[in-house]
């Protein structure tokens, strides 16, 4: 009887522990369901910091874009110094070759997408300019420049046309003995040949000479008749121009006039350029970098006599005035 009474104690007693050890079990996971249940979700961002990421990658987001500006001659001119010039400011990138695109019918049937991808990156601002001296005088480009923008900015920088004249015909001569190909004097491609008779017998008849108005480069140099299409497309004040011998003189001046034309703060100082005695021209100084245009600038000019310089002086004196009226100034020149 005492044993019966025992077992039974014993047995109580491992039942109440059993019953403890479960106890406190249902009560650690009531805790931890209830504590899942008011934990709260991870704060999003703030809408503002997620919205100024989004407008921070956009605006350094960088792109090959149409130019907004374009130098368009004239063809010895002085292109590659302004080009080179207008880079100083830190709102321009420019295209690093000629692209042709509009004076050329195989690039331009490429259409604006292969014309876009031979700009530079530029980022949202900036200014993209590209030049092809080779548009003044092209009969469609300035159709197919104002099809492409008709807002879009045009450079001319001018020279005395005879000097142009002389310098077309030393760059071709230079390319021509550099390939070893011969090439005419200048003298016998611009002027021609007249007999004059004297004694109605054609025995003693002297030759007169005389400009011959289909050589190439001269047409190159009657800056009116280019100008005058590229009017037809683009308003006076869409069309600046610069003086080239001015910019050689001293180019700040005529570059602070082109950032005026262009919109653009006031960057180039006087200070980004140097004169080099070695040279005879301006270098150009940035970010303590100074840079002197290629070898073929300055080049000395093939020889043409006095006698043909003043004949092709005189030629040019009614074009000259022509040009003059159509841009609403005037020019020193020959």
């Amino acid at each position: 009887m005492l044993w019966t009474v025992l077992f039974a104690l014993l047995l109580l007693l491992v039942l109440q522990a059993q019953l403890c050890v479960c106890l406190r079990e249902l009560r650690a996971s009531t805790a931890t369901a209830s504590a899942s249940a008011l934990a709260l979700p991870p704060l999003p961002p703030p809408p503002s910091q997620t919205t100024t990421t989004a407008a921070t990658a956009a605006t350094n987001a960088t792109a090959q874009r149409l130019p907004g500006a374009i130098i368009i001659g004239v063809r010895k001119g002085g292109t590659r110094a302004l080009l080179e010039m207008l880079n100083l400011h830190p709102d321009v990138e420019v295209a690093k070759a000629e692209v042709h695109y509009f004076n050329l019918d195989e690039n331009y049937r490429r259409g604006l997408d292969w014309y876009r991808a031979q700009m530079p990156f530029t980022l949202p601002g900036q200014l993209t300019v590209e030049k092809t001296p080779g548009y003044f005088a092209a009969p469609l480009a300035p159709e197919r420049a104002w099809q492409m923008n008709p807002a879009v900015r045009l450079l001319l920088i001018v020279r005395d046309p005879a000097e142009r004249l002389v310098s077309d015909y030393t760059q071709v001569l230079h390319n021509r003995l550099q390939r070893h190909k011969p090439y005419q004097p200048l003298e016998e491609l611009l002027l021609l040949d007249d007999d004059i008779d004297d004694d109605g017998g054609g025995g003693n008849d002297r030759r007169a000479r005389r400009i011959d108005p289909g050589y190439k480069a001269l047409q190159r140099s009657l800056y009116h008749v280019h100008f005058q299409r590229w009017l037809e497309h683009f308003p006076r004040e869409q069309i600046h121009v610069v003086d080239g011998e001015a910019l050689v003189r001293d180019p700040y001046p005529e570059l602070r006039k082109a950032e005026l034309f262009l919109e653009l703060p006031p960057r180039i100082r006087p200070s980004n350029f140097y004169f080099n005695t070695t040279k005879g021209f301006y270098c150009l100084v940035s970010a303590g970098h100074d840079k002197c245009l290629d070898e073929s600038k300055g080049r000395p000019h093939a020889p043409l006599s006095q006698r043909a310089f003043h004949k092709l002086c005189r030629f040019l004196r009614e074009p000259n005035k022509r040009f003059f009226d159509l841009v609403g100034r005037t020019f020193r020149w020959c």
